[in-house]
């Protein structure tokens, strides 16, 4: 008698398989550069839209609410203050609009081939990935410019930047899932996320919220992640190890929520996108 093979979807969300995830590493590595060469392919400034984008936000950020609205930056030259929370909002936003659509995205490969889903949040992260790059070496040009040199908090700038990259990933798992059964959550999330901005101090300093709404604003883990990268980078901004914990706590919480709603319904993702 012949023998048969059942292959059957794993239920268990706890079971993340990373050596299968590790087996796909080229598939991953593949599909980042993919996203990357397409998001500047026949561009007319190519990569150079890494460069514009933040060096243009920064001087829009630095005229409205530096000169117009005369917002405080902690002591810090507003344009070299603005850059740094650019830097770290762009990564995640970026990084959470991309994962969120990278299952739609990925229709054919879906529905298709079989590979572990969670490659291609994983692989979302590339293109905002390429822009810290260049946006990191816009910062170090203006650090040089100001004169300000990183301090020994300089190695926690890592922390706070994979703080960012587990929330962008973490939220993303959940609306990528979201997103294959419901496509109208592509158009809700870059506006969800433009929301999000402006309730968190990214061209503006902590000090400058008012009281009553401070509490809101620390609640909010995007707030400590700008305020670890600018007091990571600039030694600026208040940071205790409370701060770090809760950002540790809160990113980490929604990565699991992320995660198991990504891992409820994945087996049903081939037949409801």
């Amino acid at each position: 008698m012949a023998q048969q093979i059942i292959i059957e979807p794993d239920n268990g969300w706890l079971r993340l398989h990373l050596k299968e995830l590790l087996a796909h590493r080229e598939l991953i590595g593949f599909l980042a550069r993919r996203d990357i060469m397409a998001q500047y392919k026949q561009a007319f400034f190519g990569v150079g839209w890494a460069v514009v984008r933040p060096v243009f936000a920064v001087g829009v950020y630095s005229l409205v609410f530096g000169k117009v609205a005369g917002l405080s930056s902690s002591g810090i030259p507003y344009p070299l203050f603005t850059l740094c929370g650019v830097v770290a909002w762009s990564l995640f936003a970026t990084s959470l609009d991309q994962a969120t659509i990278s299952l739609i995205a990925n229709t054919n490969l879906v529905t298709k081939v079989y590979f572990p889903r969670l490659v291609l949040p994983l692989a979302s992260l590339g293109r905002g990935l390429m822009d810290l790059i260049v946006a990191l070496a816009i910062l170090a040009i203006l650090m040089v410019f100001y004169g300000y040199v990183p301090g020994v908090t300089a190695w926690l700038f890592l922390f706070f930047l994979a703080a960012a990259l587990v929330l962008a990933v973490g939220i993303g798992l959940f609306t990528s899932a979201l997103c294959a059964r419901y496509h109208d959550v592509k158009f809700a999330i870059p506006f969800f996320i433009q929301m999000w901005f402006w309730i968190t101090p990214v061209a503006y300093g902590l000090e400058n919220v008012p009281s009553h709404l401070r509490l809101f604003f620390h609640l909010n883990p995007m707030t400590w992640i700008i305020q670890g990268f600018r007091w990571s980078l600039l030694g600026v901004g208040d940071m205790n190890p409370f701060h770090l914990i809760m950002t540790a706590a809160i990113s980490l919480l929604l990565f699991v929520g992320g995660l198991y709603y990504f891992r409820r319904y994945e087996s049903e993702f081939a037949d409801i996108i």
